[in-house]
């Protein structure tokens, strides 16, 4: 069974997007979770609790040294930073990706739904930025 290079290439390229979506939706899903869980006005921010508590934890699973808890909250954190940044630079290509949706949703509604539409997708759009500012703080 032989393939052309160019479908190795295909296919290469199909798995890498898939593999990137499935990292992307656990990444949304985390910040999802952390979403609903929320932060209360005087407790610590979104995300800092989980994080403490998951090095607690593995504190606790591995007996991890003073030593060791450092290192790891120092890995802990650049890992959230590298997650961050990752999601920064992906912002764009969601942003595209939902103005092309809009624009091709609206192309089937009457005028009337359009406006209805627009409403709506404004609602959304405070929601997330709210979701955004409101959020862990971005380096």
């Amino acid at each position: 069974m032989t393939f052309r290079n160019g479908s190795w290439r295909a296919r290469l390229t199909v798995l890498g997007v898939f593999a990137l979506g499935v990292a992307l939706g656990a990444l949304a899903m985390e910040f999802y979770q952390q979403g609903v869980r929320g932060r209360s006005p005087t407790g610590p921010p979104r995300g800092e609790s989980a994080r403490e508590r998951h090095l607690q934890y593995l504190i606790k699973e591995l007996g991890l040294t003073p030593e060791q808890t450092e290192q790891v909250r120092r890995i802990l954190d650049e890992t959230r930073q590298e997650f961050l940044q990752l999601r920064n630079e992906m912002r764009p290509r969601f942003e595209d990706i939902r103005r092309r949706s809009r624009e091709r949703l609206r192309a089937v509604l009457t005028p009337e739904q359009q406006a209805k539409f627009d409403e709506l997708m404004r609602r959304m759009d405070e929601e997330r930025e709210r979701h955004r500012r409101d959020g862990p703080k971005e380096q």
